[in-house]
């Protein structure tokens, strides 16, 4: 039997046991036990089971975090949309956070133009996008690497962020719910972007259709905490306008090119959750 065919039906079982061991999928397979180790590890990445000592359980998907190179795959046109309409509040001269992922990586690309602008962030991949910008001054946070999502995490980020004050900060995020508000699969990605929002005069988070509704492990925030919300043309009109009526400024991403540019526009003051109004940097 062909690797691939095994870990295919190493995730069924696992779907349909909800756990397994090393010893009895090694006997069933006629393998040995380090060849299942490293099956599971395979299948754990692909977010297919959750490793334990001695097996694998099916994951919990409030807890479950992709891979930073699965998310780059999807949604692809609706995520650039986003960064459209994001890349028009920042200007020259500003001073911007940009938090880990795959959407915050489409705005990036969007700035390497601008002049005299600072980058402070925690995701290695933006930060090697744009450390050959000549206009653009990069800050990396430190912090301990998160070998799946290619981001810095935890205490060193918090302290570092604790130091700076900034224009904006343009958040990603795995769900937002009227009631749990901003939510993500872990305690240290939530302590990291907590500290985000405690930096910045302006919070923008950026989310495609699929994170509305949804809540997570760990809370990062009210909505009462975030200034603006863009999302794209595949989110819900009735959840959209649910979060206009508490308050939140949502921004509909068109998903066709030639309707917006990404040239800077002046960002009207919101004066949210009593930060500053002069969001202007």
């Amino acid at each position: 039997m062909f690797a691939e065919e095994r870990r295919r039906q190493i995730a069924a079982l696992v779907a349909s046991a909800r756990a397994v061991s090393v010893t009895d999928l090694a006997a069933r397979f006629g393998v040995s036990e380090s060849t299942i180790r490293r099956d599971l590890r395979e299948l754990e990445e692909a977010g297919l089971v959750e490793r334990t000592h001695g097996g694998a359980v099916l994951p919990d998907l409030r807890r479950y975090e992709p891979s930073f190179h699965q998310k780059e795959g999807e949604r692809r046109q609706e995520k650039e949309a986003i960064a459209r309409v994001a890349a028009r509040l920042v200007k020259d001269g500003d001073t911007i956070i940009l938090d880990s992922g795959t959407t915050t990586l489409a705005l990036a690309r969007l700035l390497r133009g601008r002049t005299n602008l600072t980058v402070v962030t925690n995701s290695t991949v933006i930060a090697a996008e744009l450390a050959c910008a000549p206009g653009v001054e990069v800050v990396v946070t430190g912090g301990i690497l998160k070998g799946r999502t290619l981001a810095l995490v935890g205490a060193q980020v918090a302290r570092f962020l604790s130091q700076v004050n900034v224009d904006r900060v343009f958040l990603g995020i795995n769900g937002i719910h009227l009631e749990a508000g901003l939510t993500t699969p872990t305690l240290a990605e939530a302590e990291t972007k907590q500290a985000m929002i405690g930096a910045a005069r302006e919070v923008v988070v950026l989310a495609d259709h699929t994170k509305l509704g949804r809540v997570t492990f760990a809370h990062v925030a009210s909505l009462q905490e975030v200034h603006r919300l863009i999302t794209d043309a595949g989110a819900q009109p009735q959840f959209v306008q649910q979060l206009r009526e508490v308050g939140l400024d949502v921004q509909v991403a068109p998903l066709d090119a030639r309707v917006m540019d990404a040239s800077p526009v002046e960002a009207p003051a919101t004066g949210r959750g009593g930060r500053a109004k002069d969001v202007s940097g």
